[in-house]
């Protein structure tokens, strides 16, 4: 006879069903054909519940299935004309993204390969990242001028509406970000035991997720800044030492890099005229090279962001660690030294590695002198001088300042005034409260800047007013003008004065811009602080903010990239 067959699943086409059915046939002998399905695979390849069968007399069996065939069928061209469509619209973005490429629009570029990404990125996203930052700090003698300013940089970077992790989030809205930290503190080689002081976790690992741990250690390591008897530092030691943590879970997150603050030269890499200062010229007693620091960073993965508190000592060593960085075999995934000078623009060293040439700063006083701030008045300008005192101190006299001070109304009672000649009087008024008139003025202050320099808002009130969305959106209009133009967002410091002002309000203006900030200040002594502590750190939180928000989000972008390419 025939040959008998069998069948095992339900073809997608009934073509091919009759061509499996023509096999039963050999020289001219009938055979004979059978259908076995599993119910399993009926239900994972096109739905069919096992319970509808049954529904159905076993004569009714076979054109059911063909008729859930059909059902299928179409659903299957629908889906094959929505990918044609998904395809056709991905290749027409793809060739505006290499045109925007070629014509050197980078701006235009990078937002069309987000729109490309989003477009092309198959679910589910990654429901985290974990990001690890070994944060190492020179606590030697001759940080002690720039230990505060250190502190406040890591904290204005970890913490608030305006921390890293809020700013990730935002351009990640699905991503759950999760940020370990490790904690540093060195002195030099002849520092004895107090060369490294290092936060350790229980488990012995040295990474926390708990901000606020990481934090009060830096505090108060850096309360006391002491040793360091030579003019060069154990640079290399700290970053081997910390690169090769290796207890517990530390370094295994899924993007990592290191953080070095500090005001000196590594052993050995001493500006020539100073070589005699170096306790360690020619070898590190532990036979440490700047390509050991480096191998131990790319075998970690790590990039490293070298914050200078002196341009000029580091620039040899951040030269030797770049150049080790880009010859080294292993290094495929090209990380690098990111230099952040952590001084006034005009005593850094430029290099392409840099952050971009600065400029001076237009500082911008938006003061309160309604009714209620009449006792405090003589208070507010005292702090004003002294953060005019402290821009000084600073060698910022490049600086020009304008102050606006409203109540009702807003007045303008200093307009681009060089800082030497800045006025030390600021006559009082004193009335209601209304922020909208002042955010106004603040903003045609603003718009009015030299291109020689940046605008910087303070903004201070003790009270509440019913028009501070209206001042917020004034506000968010300038940060989209000054990000259009520098990517850069507007430096704006909102400080609530007092008991009476409004946190809600004064937040809501600080959001208008990425890089805005809520200060507290209880009285006229708290305010003092708070301007002088605002002269002290200029841009450089913000610079750190953006190049590490920059790297991470590269980082974060090819990680998905990779996962959607490698799905």
């Amino acid at each position: 006879g025939g040959v008998h067959i069998i069948q095992t699943f339900l073809s997608e086409e009934v073509s091919e069903e009759v061509q499996i059915q023509g096999r039963t046939a050999r020289q001219g002998k009938r055979g004979s054909y059978q259908m076995i399905l599993l119910e399993s695979e009926l239900e994972s390849d096109f739905g069919i519940k096992a319970v509808e069968k049954e529904q159905l007399p076993k004569g009714q069996w076979y054109q059911w299935l063909c008729n859930i065939r059909v059902k299928h069928q179409r659903e299957q061209c629908i889906l094959i004309e929505e990918n044609l469509k998904n395809a056709t619209e991905i290749d027409g973005l793809t060739h505006d993204y290499f045109d925007s490429l070629l014509a050197g629009k980078k701006a235009k570029s990078k937002e069309q390969f987000k729109n490309l990404y989003q477009l092309m990125k198959k679910p589910p996203v990654p429901s985290s990242v974990h990001i690890d930052i070994a944060l190492a700090i020179d606590v030697t003698g001759s940080m002690a001028p720039y230990a505060q300013s250190t502190v406040s940089t890591i904290e204005n970077l970890l913490s608030g509406p305006s921390s890293l992790i809020s700013k990730l989030t935002t351009n990640f809205p699905e991503i759950d970000f999760q940020l370990r930290l490790g904690c540093q503190c060195f002195r030099d080689i002849d520092d004895g035991n107090s060369k490294f002081t290092e936060l350790v976790l229980s488990d012995g690992s040295h990474f926390t997720s708990h901000v606020s741990t990481a934090l009060n250690f830096v505090k108060r390591t850096c309360a006391a800044p002491s040793g360091g008897f030579d003019l060069a530092e154990d640079i290399i030691g700290a970053i081997h030492r910390s690169a090769n943590w290796q207890n517990g879970e530390d370094w295994t997150s899924d993007i990592k890099f290191m953080m070095l603050f500090s005001d000196a030269s590594a052993h050995g890499l001493l500006p020539a005229p100073l070589v005699n200062g170096d306790n360690y010229p020619t070898r590190h007693p532990e036979g440490l090279t700047t390509n050991d620091a480096v191998t131990s960073l790319v075998a970690r993965d790590a990039d490293l962001f070298f914050c200078s508190f002196n341009p000029s000592a580091t620039k040899r060593t951040e030269d030797e660690l770049s150049k080790y960085f880009k010859k080294h075999p292993d290094n495929v995934a090209e990380h690098s030294v990111v230099r952040i000078p952590m001084v006034p623009k005009e005593s850094a060293i430029s290099s392409t590695s840099s952050a971009p040439s600065g400029h001076g700063r237009h500082i911008i006083f938006v003061l309160d002198e309604s009714s209620s701030m009449r006792c405090s008045w003589s208070g507010v300008v005292v702090a004003y001088n002294q953060y005019i005192a402290k821009r000084r101190q600073s060698q910022s006299d490049s600086d020009l300042i304008s102050v606006v001070q409203f109540d009702n109304d807003s007045r303008i009672t200093v307009q681009h005034a060089p800082l030497s000649s800045a006025p030390s009087k600021l006559p009082y008024n004193g009335w209601g409260t209304r922020f909208h008139p002042a955010a106004l003025s603040a903003c045609e202050l603003a718009r009015g800047t030299p291109s020689t320099h940046v605008p910087a808002i303070v903004f201070m009130s003790d009270g509440a007013a019913n028009d501070a969305a209206a001042a917020a959106h004034e506000f968010a209009l300038l940060n989209s003008n000054i990000y259009r133009s520098s990517r850069n967002h507007l430096e704006l410091h909102v400080i609530g004065f007092g008991g009476g002002s409004c946190q809600a309000q004064l937040q809501q203006i600080a959001s208008a811009s990425q890089a805005g900030k809520v200060h507290s200040s209880a009285n006229t002594a708290d305010l003092a602080s708070v301007f002088v502590d605002i002269a002290s750190t200029q841009n450089v939180s913000l610079l750190l903010e953006s190049e590490i928000a920059k790297r991470i989000t590269e980082a974060v972008s090819d990680k998905l990239s990779l996962e959607y390419f490698g799905s």
